[in-house]
């Protein structure tokens, strides 16, 4: 490398004098004591947070990890894997803290995931998976830290399970449609009794509000000819003609059963008499 050169916007040149950190240079010209420094190459990172093994990137990374293997808290195998959104933040610990930072960080990530996922049900898993990618990246804050990067965020890209456990869930989800199908009508039919009997009590409460109505209009009618008869004729000549009224209504009811026998008393006539007797 030259003694003279730049280094691009977002990466950084790492030096070192006799094997040892020494500074680091940002974006822009510089120069370097040919025999006392030297630039420090990352050749073991691939192709991940740098350029030709020496520019190192501190812009955000993203980074897929490989799959992994893993078992929910039933024992339930789990292929996972996931995208690292990162960034270094202190290049002297990013390069001399740890041997390989990239590979470090997706094995950490990896554990990290592997260990969430064994505390959580197969269910829990599938269903959390924001929930599940936000706690591996807190769990993964103190070793960032302590490798000078910054983890912004972990996202789970895919979750497999085996095909006999696929099989399961799809018969499990299956039955579970099924439940809900059989509550739903149950619950159409409950509600139905339930406004057909409200329909039913509605109905005979307004039959029984007509009813007391009508009652009450006779009533009141009943009155208002007993006193407008009690003014042409008297008390006592009303109260005559209501007797008789009430008995004949009575025999009136039992003519009208044919298989009911009338037997007329043998004062009949003579209460018919003395009311129209008085009457005159």
């Amino acid at each position: 490398m030259q003694i003279v050169f730049s280094v691009p916007q977002g990466h950084v040149v790492v030096l070192t004098r006799f094997g040892k950190f020494a500074r680091v240079l940002y974006p822009g010209l510089h120069s370097r004591i040919i025999f006392l420094e030297k630039v420090y190459s990352v050749q073991n990172w691939g192709n991940i947070a740098n350029k030709n093994g020496y520019l190192i990137e501190v812009t955000e990374q993203i980074t897929d990890t490989k799959p992994k293997l893993c078992h929910s808290k039933d024992n339930v195998p789990i292929q996972v894997d996931a995208s690292i959104y990162w960034r270094i933040t202190d290049v002297g610990r990013a390069l001399f803290a740890v041997d390989n930072l990239p590979q470090s960080l997706f094995d950490t990530c990896l554990n990290a995931l592997r260990s969430e996922i064994g505390k959580l049900s197969l269910d829990e898993v599938l269903s959390s998976r924001k929930e599940l990618s936000e706690r591996v990246a807190a769990g993964l804050l103190e070793v960032s830290v302590k490798w000078g990067v910054e983890i912004s965020r972990v996202e789970i890209q895919e979750l497999k399970t085996t095909d006999e456990t696929a099989d399961a869930m799809q018969m499990q989800m299956a039955a579970e449609r099924k439940r809900r199908a059989m509550i739903l009508e149950a619950e159409g039919i409950a509600e139905a009794k339930q406004k057909e009997a409200d329909a039913v009590a509605y109905a005979k409460r307004m039959e029984a509000e007509a009813d007391a109505f009508a009652t009450r209009v006779r009533a009141e009618a009943e009155a208002e000819y007993v006193r407008t008869l009690s003014e042409s004729i008297g008390v006592d000549e009303v109260s005559k003609l209501m007797m008789l009224d009430k008995v004949l209504a009575a025999y009136r009811t039992i003519a009208n059963d044919p298989s009911s026998k009338v037997f007329l008393p043998s004062n009949i006539q003579s209460l018919i008499t003395d009311v129209n007797v008085n009457r005159k």
